[in-house]
């Protein structure tokens, strides 16, 4: 428990430390973006593949995706109501903050470097329900109740999750767990190499893109946000860990993936229905903050 609590402070001065550089000029938010490209495209899809090196595929396993899946849309629901009298605004800052998780920017980095090779494949079937929600489904959903043309497809949105290198290695690495098929040890073997360097990478590039600034006027709609999160990720966290026949660290895994920050997708969205993009921006960060506090303190008290 204590190397686990050290090894979480260790990535929590990382974050810290690039947010300090930013603010010293020695770094920017144009460097977090490009951190990201290399992390997103070599450093997370090398852990993940690692961690695939010694799981064994159970269909019960598949409960973990359908878990995100329904948390997606119970949010989305619970959005249109908290918004069902406010403006147009308000509609969209609710119905696209509530749900959504980012897991492939923020929770994967952060467990690769600290749960087990199974807990990281839990977080990614987690991912794996979150995924065509976060990237494109809630955004058509949106748009569709503010009586909007979405401008593209569901299909469209739901391949669109391939995109993602991350999404595309653990849907193949999946697969082939599934059908027992194993990839050659060179290929872990060069995995097995790069994939230390995401966690740090990761960490230092979400100290790279932290804003903190909105209108004070507007804290209540982000405190609202990130509580009703808090509540569900509570709920999602107690039943799973508590009540499910996963083993330890599957269990683990999920309890706190269910505490994730907000979707790194979110802005652009919220930007393209011509919605309040700085609060969007301000209620992500003040949700990344809660998830560095609370996500160390579950990796060592369960």
């Amino acid at each position: 428990m204590v190397d686990i609590l050290i090894r979480a402070c260790f990535f929590l001065l990382l974050v810290i430390l690039g947010y300090v550089m930013k603010k010293a000029g020695i770094l920017s938010k144009g460097d977090g973006v490009a951190l990201a490209r290399v992390v997103l495209n070599i450093t997370l899809p090398c852990a993940i593949l690692v961690s695939f090196k010694t799981f064994v595929f159970e269909w019960t396993y598949m409960m973990i995706p359908l878990i995100s899946f329904a948390a997606n849309w119970l949010m989305l629901g619970w959005g249109y109501l908290l918004s069902k009298r406010g403006s147009r605004e308000d509609r969209i800052f609710y119905m696209l903050e509530m749900p959504a998780y980012n897991i492939g920017n923020f929770t994967l980095p952060f467990v690769s470097g600290i749960l087990g090779s199974t807990g990281v494949v839990a977080t990614c079937l987690f991912d794996m329900g979150n995924s065509p929600m976060c990237l494109g489904l809630n955004f058509i959903i949106t748009a569709l109740v503010l009586g909007e043309n979405p401008g593209r497809s569901p299909l469209k949105s739901v391949l669109s999750i391939f995109k993602k290198p991350s999404f595309t290695v653990y849907f193949i690495m999946l697969m082939l767990s599934i059908f027992s098929i194993k990839l050659p040890d060179v290929v872990f073997d060069f995995a097995g190499l790069v994939s230390p360097a995401n966690g740090p990478l990761a960490m230092i590039m979400i100290g790279l893109m932290l804003e903190f600034s909105s209108e004070k006027s507007k804290l209540k709609e982000v405190v609202t946000v990130n509580i009703c999160r808090l509540l569900l990720a509570g709920v999602i966290g107690l039943l799973f860990f508590a009540f499910t026949p996963f083993p330890y660290e599957v269990r683990k895994a999920v309890a706190i993936t269910a505490f994730s920050p907000i979707s790194s997708a979110s802005p652009a969205f919220v930007s393209e229905l011509k919605g309040d993009v700085e609060l969007v921006g301000f209620a992500s960060t003040v949700s990344i903050v809660i998830s560095l506090v609370l996500m160390p303190l579950l990796f060592a008290l369960i």
